[in-house]
Order: C-alpha cells, then sequence, then structure tokens
C-alpha cells in the first residue's frame, strides 16, 4: 500500500499514513473520555502522549507508539482468560494501530531522521539497524509490562482498600524502574536494557509463587486460601505477569549481555 507512503500537498511533508496515525491517537482519547464513569488516568496519558510526539515528529515517537498498542494488547490477555470475548479484549484497534506503525517509510521518518529539537539530537540515527531493533523491543517489552502490572496492582490496591490491608510495594516500584528505563531507551542509552532486564528478572522471582496461589484460587482449588490472598482480584493477572516479565528477560538479554562485552573490553 505504497499510497500510504505518499506526502499530502500542504501538510508539512507529512505522508497519509502519518496523518492516518495521528487522527487514530486523537479518535482513541475522544472514545476514551467520551465514555461513562472516569476515564483511565494511566492509558489516558499514555494515549495523549503517544499522539503527541507523533504529531511533533519526536524521533522515538512510532516506537513509542507501537508501545502503547503492545501495551494496550497485553493489558486484555486477562480478560480473554475470564472468557470476555469482545472487540476490545480482542484488542481490534491496537492490532490495526500496529499495522499502520510498522512502516520502513516511518521508520525513516522518525528513528532515522534528524531530531527536530536542537537541543536533543537523535542518537538513534547513528545505530544500525540491529541496535536500533534491539532498542526499540526492550522499550516494547518495558512499556507493556508497566502497563500490565498498573492494571494489577489497581485491582489489588481495590481489595486493599476493602479489607484495610497494606498495598504491596513491588509493582510501583517495578514500574517507576521501566518508566526510567524507558526515557534511557528513548535517549539510546543500553543501560535501559539492562535496567529492564533486572526489572523483569526480579518481577518475575516475586511474581511466580503468587501466580503458582492464584491459579489454584481460579481453579477452585483453594477456596480456603483465598480468603486472605490480597491478590484474590486480581488473581487472572498473575500468571501474564510472570509469562510478560519472563519475555521481557529473555528479550532484553542479548543488549545486556552485548553491554556488559563492550563494559569488560573496554
Amino acid at each position: 500500500m505504497l499510497f500510504l507512503d505518499r506526502e499530502l500537498p500542504h501538510c508539512g511533508g507529512r505522508s497519509v499514513r502519518e496523518l492516518l496515525v495521528v487522527a487514530g491517537g486523537l479518535w482513541i482519547i475522544a472514545s476514551d473520555l467520551a465514555r461513562p464513569g472516569p476515564p483511565d488516568v494511566g492509558n489516558l496519558l499514555v494515549y495523549v502522549g503517544a499522539t503527541l510526539l507523533l504529531a511533533l515528529r519526536f524521533f522515538a515517537a512510532r516506537a513509542a507508539a507501537v508501545g502503547a498498542c503492545i501495551g494496550a494488547i497485553v493489558q486484555q490477555w486477562p480478560h480473554l482468560r475470564l472468557g470476555e470475548w469482545d472487540a476490545e479484549t480482542l484488542a481490534v484497534v491496537p492490532v490495526v494501530g500496529i499495522a499502520l506503525l510498522a512502516s520502513s517509510d516511518l521508520v525513516d521518518r522518525y528513528e532515522r531522521a534528524p531530531s527536530r529539537l536542537r537541543w536533543l539530537p537523535n542518537p538513534w540515527a547513528g545505530f544500525t539497524a540491529a541496535e536500533t531493533r534491539s532498542l526499540r523491543w526492550a522499550a516494547y517489552a518495558a512499556g507493556a509490562l508497566s502497563g500490565l502490572l498498573d492494571h494489577t496492582l489497581q485491582l489489588v490496591r481495590w481489595h486493599t482498600d476493602l479489607v484495610h490491608a497494606p498495598t504491596p510495594w513491588w509493582p510501583r516500584v517495578a514500574m517507576v524502574a521501566l518508566m526510567l528505563a524507558l526515557a534511557l531507551l528513548c535517549l539510546g542509552r543500553a543501560v535501559g536494557a539492562l535496567l529492564v532486564w533486572v526489572t523483569a528478572v526480579t518481577v518475575a522471582a516475586l511474581a511466580a509463587p503468587l501466580a503458582w496461589r492464584a491459579e489454584a484460587v481460579l481453579r477452585g482449588t483453594a477456596p480456603a486460601a483465598s480468603a486472605d490472598f490480597i491478590y484474590v482480584h486480581a488473581a487472572h493477572y498473575l500468571l501474564p505477569v510472570l509469562l510478560l516479565a519472563t519475555a521481557a528477560a529473555l528479550i532484553t538479554t542479548p543488549a545486556v549481555l552485548r553491554l556488559l562485552r563492550r563494559t569488560v573490553l573496554a
């Protein structure tokens, strides 16, 4: 579909694909605001941020938008486990978004293009295709895991507020570490991949025993244990958290090994 990459006149050199992506982001924001009840502030900020960065042609904007789409898909996994099959849980919109964003033309317009901010040069432009791909996938893993942890924590906090129990600290700390890693990756710092790896391994280690107990609760084989299990309302989230954390660690392992190799040889 080469016509999507055609630049339109009087649109600042933007292609049809670019305009569709920005318009799609605006539509998602409007749809989220139009829903009954208060919007999910975390998700809304991600949508607004990704759309704004795309409109400004920030060099990491395309990768950030793909990461937001992957995060939206991952956040629906737990609902599919409960048999909730509809357009939202099947993540139809994020899948279409990734299809639009997966374009070599957009890679050239964003990751490979000079930065439009004089005070913030584009470090990605000087990397090889393999190095850029490694940074992107580390960012995708960090964003997806952070989003899933956020939804998990929301359900856990709702339960702990009801029973006046302390809310676990580790999901929030992991989310902060992943956000810092994302910022480092956007700045072209390979150490961000190391931070993703360390955080993912830690989350996997903490989530593994919880996921084992949560699966027993979901199967109904541990009904007595569910009474004092503060993750009872987020039980369907814990196995996806464990699997995603494991995947994030595996995805970032090659980049971490290269970083450590360069550090040792330096």
